[in-house]
């Protein structure tokens, strides 16, 4: 037996893989009919819809074949998608890449396989829609016309499942953005015009400490007015596709410092003690305005679930070509049954220590901007103080 080679753009093939988001699914009717209707028009007792995954090939559909996956290594559609066109073999046995395959010595006892590459809309083979009989025969051109177009289908059925995921998210996500506007933005409005409304009314006969309390309702309450509303800007934007990215050497402390001062009333507020560790000026390949806004809103999240005299630790530092800002707080830590979701998507958000009520838009954006400057967030799990959330970016040496 003969293992295929890696694809020759093997790592952005594994990626379009991905991409779809069809690995481990359930049956799904339109693609099964497609891959029933290519048994039929050629005659063949298997046929598959085969993704081909790092270790295995994966069946999205089958018919004549309870296996849902088999090793990478005997399969033929590693064969095949390595090919431009059509990978037909008549017989097995009268090649030396199969002759003594596991899939023809053993079940399914393959000695007929044809499969026509699916190739997706960037251009690169994710897997085959492929023929399989255990009796030898060759396919005539209507028949290997006929799998070349049903191929096209299913790619066609892929990228239309994958825009129907897209959309029932943007759905999610618009009806959380509403619930946002129409609750979390309209409450630090209240206390605003409430608060106003009273200094207007009884500013001459309130006493010093008085107003004292007001002032910090009032930049309180427009604290998260602000910090709410740059979130929905930022998402709408990512939504819309109008994010530009511009990669470029960048030392990440002066947008430390500059992010510090913008925030520096939200720290007074609480009586949050910040340390800023400088003794590394970490340099990485990144946009400099999608990074502040990572670094504002994770400095935000702390403040929110830090206590009132409480303290927030921030550092940099360089491992092994990679730039790591780290931001640790004394607050209440993740919660265990979102802590593995925390950057992927919006996720539930819990009040914080003071009621500040929390949206899941934050997180979520940041994971975004990280990944489009190539690079992610992450959780330290072993810190047990609060929370440690990391930026993990390149760096620029």
């Amino acid at each position: 037996m003969i293992s295929a080679a890696l694809h020759p753009q093997e790592t952005e093939r594994l990626e379009e893989l991905l991409r779809y988001e069809v690995l481990d699914t359930e049956d799904e009717k339109a693609l099964d009919e497609l891959t029933t209707l290519a048994s039929v028009i050629c005659g063949t007792s298997i046929s598959l819809i085969s993704l081909v995954d790092k270790d295995r090939q994966w069946f999205k559909s089958r018919v004549g074949l309870d296996t849902r996956e088999t090793p990478r290594e005997v399969a033929f559609c590693s064969h095949a998608i390595l090919q431009d066109q059509l990978f037909e073999m008549p017989d097995t046995l009268n090649d030396e890449r199969f002759l003594d395959n596991p899939l023809v010595t053993g079940g399914p006892k393959i000695r007929f396989y044809a499969g026509e590459p699916l190739v997706s809309s960037n251009g690169l083979p994710i897997g085959t829609l492929c023929v399989i009989d255990p009796e030898p025969k060759k396919l005539n051109n209507k028949q290997q016309l006929a799998l070349k177009t049903l191929a096209k289908q299913v790619i066609s059925q892929l990228e239309l499942r994958l825009h129907n995921r897209h959309l029932q998210r943007m759905q999610k996500d618009q009806q959380q953005i509403f619930a946002v506007l129409s609750h979390d933005l309209r409450s630090p409005f209240t206390g605003i015009l409430g608060l106003s409304k009273i200094l207007h009314a009884k500013a001459e006969t309130l006493k010093t400490e008085q107003l004292a309390q007001m002032a910090d309702g009032i930049l309180d309450s427009s604290l998260k007015v602000y910090q709410l509303l740059d979130e929905i800007l930022q998402w709408s934007c990512n939504q819309l596709g109008a994010i530009h990215v511009e990669l470029k050497a960048t030392s990440l402390n002066p947008l430390i410092v500059e992010t510090l001062d913008l925030m520096k009333d939200g720290f007074e507020l609480k009586n949050i003690n910040i340390t800023h560790d400088t003794n590394e000026d970490s340099v990485a390949m990144v946009d400099v305005n999608l990074t502040k806004t990572i670094i504002r809103n994770l400095l935000a999240n702390a403040i929110k679930y830090t206590p009132e005299q409480g303290s927030i630790h921030i550092e940099t530092q360089t491992i092994e070509g990679e730039v790591q800002l780290a931001i640790a707080d004394t607050g209440t830590g993740v919660p265990v049954d979102i802590a593995d979701e925390l950057f992927s998507e919006c996720v539930s958000s819990q009040c914080g220590t003071k009621g500040e009520p929390g949206h899941g838009l934050g997180l979520s954006l940041c994971g975004d901007f990280a990944r489009k400057q190539k690079g992610y967030l992450s959780l330290d799990k072993e810190y047990t103080d609060g929370a440690r959330l990391i930026l993990h970016l390149p760096s620029a040496h």
